[in-house]
């Protein structure tokens, strides 16, 4: 009987033991996703934050944007995300529209910044760089004394949770003063202002990387890369009254000749395409035949020009 009466509670011991084990594995999971989303939620908010003091001055970056991120893949741990060089050398991609990789200070200095079309500068601007012997940062805005710049690696100025990357501000004395016992070496123009926005009306629809309009300050035409003149672009761009020819920056009115862009060789004439040309022109690598005020380089046969016959072969022009 009583070996019946233990048979017969067997099954609620077991019950009882189930349950208690359930209880113990629901209460470790909900704890363990309680930690998952605590600790999720700190890193997405840590990672989230970008730079410290964003929007200072009216200066918005993200750093986690498609640049910054491209740059980060490819550099040495000297000069990976977070540090100096990569984010000067980032945002300098960003604000030309153009990948420049990541380069040192002295290397930017040195070399980099005049293969890339940039100038030295005896005078800080904006945009640019002002070059130390081991440290960079970029200049973003200048107001009277007050400069406004954006630096990476400054553990002073920002954290881990945004990036180590900062904007602050300070005088013009201080920009020109050693950096933490690093000697001053000069400034480097980025060819990229932010003072002179263009015209809303005057921006062509549907435009490429590179386009012409007419400046918010100055009144006068320039091309730019999104909202900031561009003074390092030579070559043709689109504007909304016509392509024109520009040089470093600025329309020249009294260009006539073949002009090359990324998408050919233009007929120009007073500065801007002449899309009606059809004609022979030349320019020093030669006479040309052209359709549409552009280089045709799929004709090949006899063309008579103003009464000469010439050889035309894949666009080039010969005197027969």
């Amino acid at each position: 009987m009583t070996s019946n009466l233990t048979a017969g509670n067997r099954p609620a011991a077991n019950t009882q033991q189930h349950k208690r084990k359930h209880i113990a594995i629901a209460l470790i999971t909900a704890s363990f996703l309680l930690l998952s989303t605590v600790l999720g939620a700190v890193f997405v908010g840590a990672s989230s934050r970008g730079i410290n003091n964003n929007g200072t001055a009216g200066v918005s970056i993200d750093i986690y944007g498609p640049y910054y991120k491209a740059l980060a893949k490819e550099t040495s741990s000297a000069y990976a995300r977070g540090g100096c060089a990569w984010y000067a050398s980032s945002r300098a991609s960003e604000l030309v529209d153009r990948h420049l990789g990541v380069h040192s200070p002295a290397n930017w200095w040195e070399s980099i910044a005049a293969q890339n079309g940039f100038r030295k500068s005896s005078a800080p601007v904006a945009k640019g760089f002002a070059i130390y012997s081991n440290h960079m940062v970029v200049i973003e805005k200048i107001d009277g004394d007050v400069v406004t710049i954006s630096e990476g690696s400054n553990p002073g100025a920002s954290d881990a949770a945004h990036g180590y990357c900062a904007i602050r501000q300070l005088s013009l004395s201080s920009l020109k003063s050693a950096y933490k016992g690093q000697s001053f070496k000069g400034f480097i123009d980025l060819g990229v202002r932010s003072d002179n926005p263009p015209i809303a009306d005057t921006v062509p629809d549907n435009h490429g990387s590179v386009y012409v309009a007419k400046g918010s300050a100055d009144n006068k035409w320039h091309s730019y890369r999104g909202e900031s003149p561009d003074v390092t672009y030579t070559g043709v761009a689109e504007g909304k009254y016509g392509w024109w020819r520009v040089v470093k920056g600025d329309l020249d009115w009294n260009a006539d000749n073949i002009y090359q862009n990324e998408h050919g060789w233009w007929r120009v004439l007073r500065g801007k395409v002449d899309f009606s040309f059809n004609g022979l022109a030349t320019n020093e690598n030669g006479t040309w035949y052209i359709r549409n005020g552009k280089v045709d380089f799929s004709y090949t046969g006899e063309y008579d020009w103003e009464g000469t016959l010439y050889t035309v072969t894949t666009g080039k022009a010969e005197v027969k």
